[in-house]
């Protein structure tokens, strides 16, 4: 009797063993690697969501995104080529796909806008780098009808946190996207036209816009281009703008 109660002990203790080591294999094999890319851009032209807030100048602009289980830290950070600041944007976003037809992203960010701006110190007239700070949110249902099409909505509200900045502005967006078209051999657009309105305090605005990219397969290079078309707004700034950048994918 004693030999067997001995025996049964071992073999729990196998059993017991053998089970925690598989199970932390397998934990470790299930645990999602952290995930990190990168976008940097040149351009003749620096254009931003908002009109108000668009550089207007070549600029340099990196986007960068890390994260892990459906939640990511995306900084958006953008200088003139002369390295002077234009704007540092840091989105949190959380990215939930709840099927292959669809998902939702919803996002919050502190942002600045820095302008070079006129002030008075001590009686003196001098120039200096003022920052507009703002608060914002945003949620972006989508769609998915096939990997070439999808149909999302973007709302986002931001909020000035300076008396010297848009104090509410409201950006609602209806953006088709057609992604990986063929053009020829190893060459695919990526089309994304948009028609949005947006708030600005006591002004508001209709517009069209359209995002073109031209890629090669597998590799980082690319070349894209925005083009704004005003349809009706009281929001100061041209009829029309547009710009061209060269992408570099890390």
């Amino acid at each position: 009797m004693a030999l067997i109660i001995k025996r049964t002990i071992y073999l729990f203790a196998f059993l017991f063993v053998s089970h925690t080591v598989f199970s932390q294999k397998d934990s470790v094999k299930h645990i999602e690697p952290l995930k990190a890319t990168a976008n940097f851009q040149i351009t003749n032209n620096g254009l931003s969501l908002f009109p108000n807030l668009s550089f207007g100048k070549p600029a340099a602009i990196i986007n960068a995104s890390v994260g892990k289980k459906n939640i990511y830290f995306e900084p958006e950070l953008r200088w003139g080529l002369n390295l002077k600041p234009w704007s540092y944007i840091f989105w949190l976003r959380y990215k939930y796909r709840k099927s292959e037809k669809f998902g939702v992203n919803i996002g919050t960010h502190p942002s600045y806008v820095i302008r070079e701006t006129a002030v008075t110190i001590n009686g003196v007239a001098d120039k200096r780098y003022v920052a507009q700070r703002y608060l914002a949110g945003e949620i972006i249902p989508t769609y998915y009808f096939s990997k070439k099409f999808a149909f999302g909505i973007h709302y986002l509200y931001s909020k000035g946190l300076d008396n010297y900045a848009i104090q509410n502005s409201h950006f609602l967006s209806f953006q088709p996207r057609f992604s990986n078209l063929k053009v020829v051999r190893n060459y695919y657009l990526n089309f994304n036209p948009q028609i949005f309105h947006l708030i600005l305090d006591d002004k508001e605005g209709t517009y069209v816009s359209e995002m073109l990219s031209l890629n090669k397969k597998d590799s980082p290079f690319y070349i894209s281009s925005t083009l704004t078309y005003k349809i009706k707004s009281t929001i100061p700034g041209d009829d029309f703008v547009w710009n061209i950048g060269l992408n570099v994918k890390f």
